[in-house]
């Protein structure tokens, strides 16, 4: 009994150790995204609100409450965008584009505190208590 322990227990710390040294080989990410400027006419690419520039297509990311709020926001309008693009990791000459700023239909539309936002349930609801039931959670 006392000899499968220890064959376990050095069996975890086996699989810790090296576990531990791959989490330090992982690349960190210290580059700095800068900011990217694009212009084109918004279409669906495989489902999804895309920009193809040259041999570029960027997926872009604008908040989902502004399809319907925004009319000049639909397939086929000239916007210009400004943000952060990163490269997707499965697909060729792909990029996801964080939006910060959006121009449509001759408007400027400031986007840059909408991903800090984390969704509606940050808005603090109930007295600034946070979550989307009001800091409640079924108590």
């Amino acid at each position: 009994m006392k000899r499968i322990v220890l064959i376990l227990l050095a069996t975890v710390i086996a699989v810790g150790a090296v576990s531990a040294q791959g989490m330090r080989a992982m690349p960190q990410a210290t580059e700095t995204q800068t900011l990217v400027k694009i212009e084109g006419k918004l279409s669906l690419v495989q489902g999804h609100p895309a920009i193809v520039v040259k041999d570029k297509t960027y997926f872009v990311r604008i908040p989902a409450m502004l399809y319907g709020f925004i009319a000049e926001l639909k397939e086929g309008a000239t916007v210009k965008l400004e943000g952060y693009e990163q490269a997707v990791p499965f697909g060729v000459g792909g990029y996801f584009f964080l939006t910060t700023k959006l121009t449509v239909g001759g408007k400027d539309y400031d986007l840059s505190q909408m991903g800090q936002m984390g969704g509606m349930g940050q808005m603090g609801g109930r007295g600034g208590r946070g979550g989307q039931m009001g800091g409640r959670c079924g108590r």
